[in-house]
């Protein structure tokens, strides 16, 4: 009992145990794409925060370079008054930290400074000669921009404190003759934007960092650029340096590395710059050796709070299975002489039903062929009502009539001219009654012969009965190719075709060549007959529901009696088949038998 008790158990939980198993790497991964998703949605929106920053700050610096400034500018001379009015300008940027002109030697003729959140007033003038951005800046050519990286802004060779960083726009500028007398150097107070950069939607850690992957601001360090001023401390480098090996490998994607989830992109300053240029029609040349690279982090104990909930759910739904899968085993043993008797007893019942179903099937497909049998012969019995009662009333009552007058008139001669009336309506109740006998001939034949007929053959023997088609200006085309032979009666088959092609004969066009196509089909695994004329066609919009009814004629121009239709759909009913027509006048018309 046992050994089956724990191979039933395992058989149960092995399964379920995948499952889990599956279902909890699949979560996982569900929900690491979903941490991806946001975290890249993050570094994108910092990306094009950068992106945005850095087209404003090359539109400004570029401003600063495309104006013509005097001949032998003095801006704190002879041309203060030209200066002025910039200067209340440049007073209305609070990002502007610094705003200098540097000629060509690197020495300064002209600084704006702020100090604190103040306004901009005129600082001491010095030698940049030797810093890197004025030796860059001092070979720039009309239209070009040179933009550095973030540092910290040192004067006189030390840096300032409290500590800026800044970014810095430079650009050469000319006077009205187009001659270069320097560059414009604008520092852009960068506090703000880092600030905001470090602000954080998700709890996950923010680096930016530069091509060599120092960091230069963070929200896990309170010092911006740090790296800058700390080189010289033990364990700096690892504080101010992100040394992951998977930044390395692309310009942008996720990985996991040190139990950290790390998601970056990469942002070269020069090309997304042009693009910033095409933005403002302004096509600068930038030139920047500065690249960033954004990242967040998702540090191993916040990611392991957010799969935490996958593995304890894991481990719970496992417990409460086994426990679960101990009760279903233990039931499924004890009771397994009396399931195996059930299911047998079961078996023999299901036999028995499908046995029982299948007598209901045969039997309800007989009682439904009867039904429409009798659907058939109950709307056969209502015409023959109709033929008896309406189309027989009219000739007795004037028969009545004019025996009454024939038997109150005393002179010979009206006697004489009532007699051709009487004859009239006498032949006409004797067409009434062979059309009454023929009619009941088709409701009177319960066993109808089936034989196999060939309808070539059939066809072929009825079209010899007409004149038309005998000496050929009525054509029978024959297109069987889907079928020839067909289990029907003889004598019902040679009257459908002989009324169908005497009423193509009867009905058609001058002035064509009159035709009848007699073609086979198989649709949906029945036998389908079509006969389709280029005769004058019928107005179905106004005779449709009167199509196979008995004494219906749709051409006055034309002799008939009405009743070839109606014997045909009779007589096709009879044996379960089916027709249909469609026409329109002018054209022909298209009868489709359904077997």
């Amino acid at each position: 009992m046992w050994r089956s008790f724990f191979k039933i158990l395992a058989l149960l939980y092995f399964p379920l145990l995948v499952l889990t198993i599956i279902l909890g790497l699949y979560q996982k991964k569900e929900k690491f794409s979903s941490l991806e998703q946001v975290e890249k949605r993050g570094v994108s929106y910092k990306k094009n925060f950068l992106f945005d920053l850095c087209n404003s700050l090359v539109y400004s610096t570029q401003y600063w370079s495309g104006v013509a400034y005097p001949v032998e500018f003095d801006p704190k001379g002879k041309h203060s008054k030209f200066i002025d009015p910039y200067v209340k300008f440049i007073n209305g940027f609070a990002d502007y930290d610094q705003f200098r002109f540097i000629d060509l030697n690197g020495v300064e003729f002209l600084r704006y400074q702020r100090l604190g959140d103040n306004k901009m007033t005129v600082g001491e003038l010095q030698d940049k000669s030797s810093r890197d951005y004025v030796l860059k800046a001092l070979s720039l050519k009309k239209g070009q921009i040179y933009l550095s990286s973030i540092d910290l802004n040192k004067e006189n060779g030390v840096y300032e404190r409290p500590y800026k960083p800044v970014l810095r726009g430079v650009a050469p500028i000319f006077n009205v003759l187009g001659k270069k007398i320097g560059i414009v150097v604008i520092n852009f107070r960068m506090s703000r934007f880092l600030n905001l950069l470090k602000s954080q939607i998700t709890n996950s850690n923010f680096y930016l960092v530069d091509a060599d992957f120092n960091i230069i601001t963070s929200n896990t360090t309170s010092l911006d650029l740090g790296y800058k001023i700390n080189n010289d401390r033990k364990g700096a480098s690892e504080k101010y340096f992100l040394n992951i090996n998977g930044l390395k490998a692309k310009e942008q994607g996720s990985f996991v590395e040190k139990g950290s989830l790390w998601t970056y992109e990469s942002l070269s300053l020069e090309n997304i710059l042009i693009a910033a240029g095409e933005n403002y029609n302004i096509n600068p040349d930038v030139i920047s050796d500065s690249n960033w690279t954004i990242v967040h982090e998702v540090y191993p104990k916040l990611l392991k709070e957010k799969l935490g909930h996958i593995y304890k759910d894991f481990i719970l739904f496992n417990c409460f299975a086994i426990i679960a899968l101990i009760i279903i085993a233990f039931t499924l043993v004890s009771s397994k002489n009396r399931e195996e008797k059930f299911y047998v007893e079961l078996q023999n019942k299901n036999n028995s039903l499908i046995k029982n179903k299948e007598r209901l099937q045969v039997t309800n497909s007989k009682i439904k062929e009867m039904n429409n049998r009798l659907k058939v012969r109950n709307n056969q019995l209502k015409d023959f009502n109709y033929l008896v009662s309406h189309n027989l009333r009219a000739p007795v009552t004037s028969m009545s009539i004019i025996i009454d007058m024939i038997k109150k008139e005393e002179d010979s001669d009206k006697i004489k001219s009532l007699l051709p009336k009487l004859i009239k309506v006498s032949e006409s109740v004797s067409e009434l009654t062979e059309d009454i006998r023929n009619y009941v001939a088709i409701l009177d034949e319960n066993e109808i012969t089936i034989e196999s007929i060939n309808l070539r053959d059939q066809i072929a023997l009825i079209k010899n009965e007409f004149p038309e088609t005998l000496l050929g200006s009525f054509k029978v085309i024959l297109e069987l190719d889907a079928w020839e032979s067909i289990s029907f009666s003889k004598f019902y088959l040679k009257s459908v075709i002989q009324n169908l092609l005497s009423n193509a004969i009867k009905y058609r066009r001058d002035g064509v060549d009159s035709h009848v196509i007699f073609q086979t089909r198989i649709e949906n695994n029945e036998k389908v007959l079509y006969i389709k004329d280029n005769g004058t066609g019928i107005n179905l919009e106004r005779h449709s529901a009167n199509m196979f009814k008995l004494y219906k004629r749709f051409h006055r121009n034309v002799s008939g009696k009405g009743m070839g239709l109606f014997i045909v759909k009779s007589q096709l009913e009879a044996l379960n088949a089916q027709i249909t027509v469609e026409s329109k006048e002018g054209e022909g018309t298209l009868f489709k038998i359904k077997f």
